[in-house]
């Protein structure tokens, strides 16, 4: 056990590093090097006014040099100079400088972070196991009324994008009809009952529609599952229906549902730019797109970077419950 969790952090942490080179090698070098200078001299830029400012913040020096003390700020933070003077420190784990803002990058993640933990695993708590469970009730009862309803209703919210759905509930559950609180952000530490109340409905819209995307995996996973060997044995062997379902079944149903979890928490945390643009809430995907708009290419990193982090982290803690739902599973 010991040497699977061990490789396993040992691949994360490779993956990890080879984001860190190619991210900073697209954002750092070639044709995108100058682009921190040209957004701090506007409109006036000239090439000789790119080289001034490039050799006063250090943007200069060679690309192993700056790699390096991008790794050292990762590590241990480090001092941010402009003609070798300190005029900023940035804490571990540095993320990197922003010169547009005059704030390190950890900073502004660590205060966009908040809002997309929050609509991720608070919606989290309610898709996984409705999805889980009308997926398991569908396949248990292949063909009835309930079946065909929920597959009904599965097919044509997969069919519609996400954001479509997400501004209509929107715009008639809490603007329109006033059946859900207004969205907004207030720290969990300041109000945690306007906390939830402000998330509520997000929760409930992106909850929803997540569940029920849920349903047909798991509907044909219980399928496949209950046509085996083994079940068919516990059958044979007197073990009620419902004992067949939810304690063998349903323990092999498990593991590709985690896949389909862990990857979706990820991507989630990654980029909820849809639902923090529709729900007007600024998270990550806000910081993105404002950095974005700014050519503020070290704030551009750093959202890409966490948002590796996330998708790494989510692969990595799905295989290691791999061994404790299915036991089957070999530690190699």
């Amino acid at each position: 056990m010991i040497v699977y969790i061990a490789r396993r952090l040992l691949l994360a942490i490779s993956v990890l590093f080879a984001t860190i080179v190619l991210t900073f090698g697209l954002f750092f070098t070639g044709p995108a090097k100058d682009a921190v200078a040209y957004q701090l001299c506007g409109t006036k830029c000239t090439n000789q006014i790119v080289e001034q400012t490039n050799h006063r913040l250090g943007l200069d020096r060679p690309v192993i040099s700056q790699f390096g003390d991008y790794i050292k700020g990762v590590v241990a933070g480090r001092d941010i100079k402009s003609d070798g003077v300190v005029t900023g420190h940035c804490d571990a784990p540095c993320l990197g400088w922003s010169y547009v803002q005059s704030q390190s990058v950890t900073t502004m993640v660590k205060q966009a972070l908040p809002v997309n933990l929050a609509i991720v695993f608070g919606a989290a708590f309610l898709y996984i196991p409705l999805g889980l469970l009308l997926g398991v009730m569908s396949g248990r009862t292949r063909g009835s009324p309930l079946d065909r309803t929920l597959v009904g209703v599965s097919q044509v919210v997969g069919n519609m994008p996400y954001y479509a759905v997400a501004l209509i509930l929107n715009l008639y559950l809490i603007f329109q009809w006033h059946l859900l609180p207004g969205t907004q952000y207030i720290p969990l530490t300041q109000d945690p009952g306007g906390w939830f109340k402000g998330f509520l409905g997000i929760w409930l819209i992106f909850g929803l529609f997540n569940a029920m995307l849920y349903v047909r995996y798991v509907r044909t996973f219980m399928i496949n599952t209950l046509s085996t060997d083994f079940v068919r044995t516990a059958r044979s062997k007197g073990i009620s229906e419902r004992k067949v379902v939810w304690n063998h079944a349903l323990r092999a149903t498990l593991a590709p549902y985690l896949t389909l979890i862990g990857l979706d928490i990820g991507l989630s945390l990654a980029g909820s730019i849809f639902t923090e643009q529709i729900f007007n809430v600024s998270g990550l995907g806000q910081l993105a797109i404002l950095s974005l708009r700014q050519s503020d290419l070290p704030v551009i990193a750093g959202t890409v970077l966490v948002g590796a982090v996330f998708i790494i982290l989510a692969n990595l803690i799905v295989d290691l419950l791999y061994v404790v739902v299915d036991p089957t599973v070999k530690l190699t």
